[in-house]
Formats: structure tokens, sequence, C-alpha cells
């Protein structure tokens, strides 16, 4: 057998065939941890053998530079293909051992690498994870507000109605103007591009037929709902996200208030209410905007566009456009309440928010003018 001391005489390395043992003794801290250099040096003859073993039998104190010693020896040994064992008969050096080694591993893992198919794959489905959650949430919510609206009926005086008039007139007066711009302008350009092509035809007063469905039926309450998911979705988002941040929503939990009854039904409803009457009026720019093109560039009359608008246009178009134009309002207003009560943590949420209900409030307005459009045709509307 050989024996290995140390001048300090705090470590003895003993040898004997392939197997090598470690003993330590006294302190072992930070304090006199270049004592210890030499054992972590992966040249030391120590590492030669196939078999080490660390006895912690004769340790006195010690402190965290324990562990960190240990995990460096075996670092050494598992480079070099060594068996490492730890020989100790106190459970308290054995428990201290393993709630650092336990502490270190919880730190320091590293996450796997993945291959990019790997990655990409994991991401979509991570994105499709979150769709569906937020899709589960959507329901459970659109679930309680509909529940909500039956019940106002029981007890109209639970909604705060005091909050009404002054969603109405932000939501609905207030974006009158912006949006009789955008419509006039659509029905402008529309009519421009139509007459070009009837006029190859002789076509001319046909440019009546073309403004006056298009506008009613799709463009007025689509464009209508598209500004208003911008303008009024955006803020309701931000009204009550900016509320959840500074704690007023749990202030009003705490309160006991119902924030279905005190903050969203007031803004869906005025949302809802107005969407008809800024549709009437967004059709009438548009039509405006089409005569304009009409007399612009085609050989008609005033009398004559409204006379072929009268002949073409029925009751039944302004109504689906209405009854559209009632549904988008809804959505809007709904889901940007939704997407304000899911706000999280401090402004950056508000503003990602914010963007997300107007991303889905548009993406609803699409959706749901599709399936209108083909119940309406089905139902002969």
């Amino acid at each position: 057998m050989k024996k290995q001391e140390s001048l300090n005489n705090i470590f003895i390395i003993s040898s004997s065939g392939n197997k090598s043992e470690i003993v330590l003794k006294d302190n072992i801290n930070f304090s006199n941890s270049k004592k210890f250099e030499i054992l972590i040096q992966a040249d030391n003859e120590i590492y030669k053998s196939e078999e080490i073993s660390l006895n912690l039998d004769s340790v006195l104190k010690y402190d965290s530079y324990l562990v960190l010693l240990i995990r460096n020896i075996r670092k050494i040994c598992n480079e070099n293909n060594i068996n490492f064992n730890i020989i100790c008969r106190k459970q308290e050096i054995l428990d201290f051992i393993n709630i650092y080694e336990v502490k270190g591993k919880i730190g320091s893992t590293e996450k796997p690498t993945r291959s990019f198919f790997k990655a990409y794959v994991s991401n979509i489905g991570n994105f499709w994870l979150i769709v569906l959650n937020d899709l589960k949430l959507f329901v459970e919510y659109l679930g309680d507000l509909f529940l909500k609206l039956f019940l106002i009926i029981i007890k109209p005086f639970d909604v705060r109605w005091k909050d009404f008039p002054l969603h109405l007139t932000n939501s609905g007066v207030n974006a009158l103007p912006i949006v009789l711009l955008i419509l006039f302008l659509i029905g402008l350009i529309s009519g421009y591009q139509g007459a070009i092509q009837l006029q190859q035809f002789g076509a001319d007063i046909f440019i009546a037929d073309l403004i006056g469905i298009s506008i009613t039926r799709e463009l007025g309450p689509l464009m209508t709902a598209i500004i208003i998911a911008g303008r009024s979705g955006s803020s309701f988002t931000a009204e009550i996200g900016t509320m959840k941040v500074s704690e007023e929503i749990d202030s009003l939990k705490t309160m006991g208030f119902d924030l279905t009854n005190f903050l969203v039904l007031p803004r869906v409803l005025a949302v809802t209410f107005a969407m008809p009457f800024l549709t009437i009026l967004a059709n009438v720019a548009g039509i405006i905007g089409g005569l304009v093109s009409g007399l612009a560039v085609l050989n008609i009359t005033i009398s004559g566009y409204l006379n072929q608008l009268q002949r073409v246009l029925g009751i039944d178009d302004i109504i689906s456009g209405l009854i559209k134009s009632m549904v988008f309002g809804f959505l809007v207003a709904s889901v940007g309440c939704f997407r304000g009560l899911q706000v999280k943590g401090g402004a950056e949420s508000v503003g990602k928010n914010t963007t997300i209900s107007v991303v889905n409030g548009i993406l609803l307005i699409i959706l749901s003018d599709a399936l209108l459009t083909f119940l309406f045709e089905t139902l002969g509307l």
C-alpha cells in the first residue's frame, strides 16, 4: 500500500492496486480551500486509479466548500472514467451534501438542445395550446356574459346604467366623423373602380347596383366594425387592463361588485346599440361617395342614380347589414373587455393585450361575417 500525506496534514491519500482513498481531516471550508487545490488537479497521480473513495469520517467542521470539492473531484473522475465513492458514517454530513447537491442540480440544469425541426414543431404545439386555452376562457366568459344579459330582464338595476351614456357617446357619437370619412372614401374608390369597368359595356347606370348592394350588405357594417375594433375595442382593453394593474379590479371584487354587470355590460350594450346607427350613416356616406365617382366618370345624373338605387336596393339588404353590425359590435366590445380582464403584470401586459384585442376583434368580425353571409343566403335574406 502506498500512502501520501499532505504537508498540512489535512488529508491523506492511500493507494492499493487500482484503488485509491482520500481521507479528509480537520476543517473543510473556504478559508483553507487553497490547501485542497492539489486534489482537484487533473494531473495528480491519484487519478490514474480505476476507483477513488473519499472518506469524510474525520471531518470536524465544514461549509459549502465541501460540496464544491466533492463536485470537482467527481467531475475529474467522470472525465477519466473512474469510479467515485463517498465513505461517511456521519449522517449530518451526508444530509448536508445531499441538500446542496440537489440545489446545485436544480440551479445548473441546462435545457437539452433540440433540433430545429423538434423546436419548430414544439413551438407550433405551444401556440395551439395557448390558442385553445384562450378559446376555452373566452367561451366561459361569453357564457357568463349571456347569462347576465338574460338576467337584465329580471334584475335590470344590477347593471351600472350610469356609465351607458358615456360609453355610447365615446363609442358612437365620437366615432361618427372617422366612420363617415372612411366609408365615403370606400364608396368613392369602389365607385371609381367599378365605373371604369361598367363604362366599357355601356352599363353606366348599374353603378348604383354595385355601390348600393356592396355598401349596405358588406362594406358598410364591415368597415364600421373594423374602425370600432381599433378605436373602442382597444380602448376597453386599455381601460380595464389599467384598472387591473392598479388593483382597482381586486378592490371591486373585495367590495362584492360583479365585474360583468359593473364593467362589461355597459360597454357591450353601448357598442351593440350604437353600431346600427353608425352603419346607417356609414351606408349613406358610402352611397354618396359612389355617386360622386359616377358623376365624375360616367354619363349619369343624380336622379337616375337614386332611382336605380331605389329599384335595386331592398329592405332585406339594409336589414341584413344592420343585423351584422349588431353582431360585430357585440363581439368587438366583448373581446375588448375580455382581453382587459386577461391583463397580468404591468404596463407591458396592457399594451400586449390591447394589440391582441384589436387582432382578435377583426378576426371575429371576418369569421362572423362569413357565417352570417352564408346564413342569410340560406334564409333568403
